[in-house]
């Protein structure tokens, strides 16, 4: 175990994901050195209150123990990451894992698909432009290290693999709603 464990808590408990498809050399390394030594980070970091968990390809922070309100707020985050999601897939069915996109692109598509600009205005309460819309989502998928930027000049970003854990929530809410459904 390398000595990346203040760095690693730095990003993480900040609601980040590491992944190991990262074109970000830092965040690769700091992947990578989770992946071998795993166990010895589960352990230090549930000392302190964090259960380290690992999804395909990424890695993430989830409290040992939560009060009310901090299961609240992650009930809100969730729903908020469901809206997401519908947007995303509503722009490009096949936004997942290794996608390129430009917020350029979002926007000329805002502007030319109705149920596109719809869920748009959908995800702001306030009186936000579509440009600041789609700025907020990228930088949010940004943040949480669900996309990367790879190119400055043209502001393309790829999807990475972190993208997977909001795929899978959604997922196993509409697993456990098809279950509840009477036959």
């Amino acid at each position: 175990m390398r000595n990346n464990t203040q760095i690693i808590y730095e990003r993480m408990s900040r609601g980040e994901f590491l992944s190991s498809d990262s074109s970000d050399a830092e965040k690769k390394r700091l992947y990578l050195d989770l992946e071998e030594n795993e166990e010895d980070y589960a352990r230090f970091f549930e000392q302190i209150g964090f259960c380290l968990e690992k999804g395909d390809g990424y890695y993430y922070f989830a409290r040992s123990n939560e009060n009310k309100v901090q299961i609240e707020q992650k009930l809100n985050t969730f729903c908020k990451w469901i809206d997401y999601l519908d947007f995303l897939k509503t722009y490009n069915s096949i936004f997942s894992v290794g996608f390129q996109f430009r917020k350029a692109n979002i926007l000329e598509q805002i502007n030319l698909n109705v149920d596109l600009k719809d869920k748009a205005r959908h995800l702001s309460s306030k009186q936000s432009s579509f440009a600041d819309i789609v700025e907020k989502i990228v930088s949010e998928l940004d943040n949480m290290g669900f996309a990367e930027k790879i190119d400055e000049i043209d502001e393309t970003y790829k999807v990475t693999s972190a993208f997977r854990y909001a795929e899978e929530l959604v997922d196993l809410l509409t697993i456990y709603n098809e279950d509840e459904i009477p036959q």
